[in-house]
């Protein structure tokens, strides 16, 4: 029986083993002693060949099937990854298009407070500018009415006739009197009644106080520019006194310039600005003349009282 038992087993191991047909060589204890050959050969055969086949070749192709689904494992392993970045990224965005909002709600807010105080200002401005208005013409009618005080003036300190009345007595004769005709050196120029001169220095060293004293003392007036023509005179006569080598002078005159209400003193003064003035220098209101050897640089111009300039055009009335 323990024969019996031995045999099935081997029986079966081989066929679990072999594949295509195997020899094994067994042998019995009951066989005769004498018997020669006590091995005896049991040959085994697959009892499902095709299935054994076909089980070997499965084995590449679960091999490749294994190599796909990992690298598929990978891919989506990648995929995973990527897709979170991408959702860290959106939040990220998310939160700076957030911010990006507040920001343009403050600003907005900003833009319409801004706003309202533009108009506020706007209409400060204009009442300003009514104001300045106003005061303007005020002011022209004091200069006005200043002017005429000052001809009055004039006429009282320079009486041309004198007429004395006695009560009970014929009228006496009339005295006319006149300046004296100035030197030559001081009628250089004579336009109508006024005799001009300039006095001239070699270098920049005359500010305005020096040169209403010069004319002064010379028993002269700082000099006007009345109108177009007497302008016109005076540039072709500084071009006559200007040194040799000037390419242009610049010179005091007696004119006044309001940068504010663009009002000139005085009030008949003839002005040419010269290009960029009076723009250039906005706050200067002392009148200066510029001759130069280039046409288009001539004119006037305002400056500071303490600005050093070449010399100044005296006037005398005569």
């Amino acid at each position: 029986m323990k024969n019996l038992i031995v045999f099935i087993l081997i029986y079966v191991i081989t066929l679990s083993w072999c594949q295509d047909e195997t020899v094994f060589y067994c042998s019995d204890k009951r066989i005769d002693e004498n018997m020669h050959d006590k091995e005896f050969p049991i040959t085994c055969k697959s009892m499902n060949a095709t299935e054994s086949k076909n089980t070997g070749n499965w084995f590449p192709v679960v091999t490749r099937n294994s190599l796909e689904i990992r690298e598929n494992r990978n891919k989506i392993t990648k995929q995973t990854n990527e897709i979170k970045d991408f959702r860290d990224n959106t939040l990220q965005q998310s939160r700076h298009i957030n911010n990006l909002l507040n920001e343009n709600k403050e600003q907005d807010s900003e833009i319409r407070d801004l706003r309202k105080d533009f108009v506020k200002f706007k209409s400060m401005n204009s009442k300003l500018t009514e104001e300045l208005d106003e005061q303007k013409q005020t002011n022209n009618e004091m200069k006005k009415a200043m002017e005429r005080i000052e001809q009055k003036l004039t006429a009282v300190k320079n009486p041309q006739q004198v007429q004395f009345r006695n009560q009970g007595r014929p009228k006496t004769k009339t005295t006319t009197t006149s300046k004296p005709t100035p030197p030559p050196e001081n009628c250089e120029l004579k336009i109508g009644n006024i005799c001009y001169f300039a006095v001239i220095h070699d270098n920049h060293d005359i500010v305005y106080d020096e040169a209403v004293d010069i004319c002064k003392n010379r028993n002269a007036d700082i000099g006007l520019i009345r109108d177009e023509e007497s302008y016109n005179a005076i540039m072709k006569y500084l071009r006559k006194v200007e040194r040799k080598g000037d390419t242009g002078i610049l010179i005091w005159t007696g004119i006044r310039f309001d940068p504010m209400t663009r009002d000139v003193t005085p009030a008949d003064s003839f002005i040419k600005w010269r290009p960029s003035s009076p723009a250039e220098y906005k706050d200067y209101t002392y009148v200066s003349l510029y001759d130069h050897s280039t046409e288009r640089l001539l004119g006037m111009m305002n400056a500071p009282s303490s600005w050093n300039l070449r010399g100044v055009i005296c006037e005398i009335k005569i």
